[in-house]
């Protein structure tokens, strides 16, 4: 599957807030979906929450197979993503 060849699936630890992208290894904030690693299961990642706006969030979300890059969020994305979440749960009450 090319999703396993370009996405290191040893390289991702559960709990860690990573950055998806379907065509640009470099995973643009602004295009890509970011989400917390959970667990891969059948060859697919799963993620805790996950978003692609900051503003909509959904819960334990099976990554498409489309997605081919990831990276480690920074500590800053890792920030905004957190605040954006409880700011969105907040809202949402």
């Amino acid at each position: 599957m090319k999703k396993l060849e370009l996405i290191s699936l040893s390289s991702l630890n559960a709990g860690d807030l990573y950055l998806f992208h379907q065509s640009d290894p470099t995973c643009p904030q602004e295009s890509s979906l970011w989400g917390f690693y959970d667990k891969t299961e059948d060859d697919t990642i799963c993620l805790e929450h996950c978003t692609t706006d900051l503003s909509t969030f959904q819960s334990w979300y099976r990554l498409p197979s489309e997605y081919l890059y990831c990276r480690l969020a920074t500590r800053n994305e890792l920030r905004d993503y957190m605040y954006n979440m409880g700011f969105s749960d907040a809202e949402s009450k």
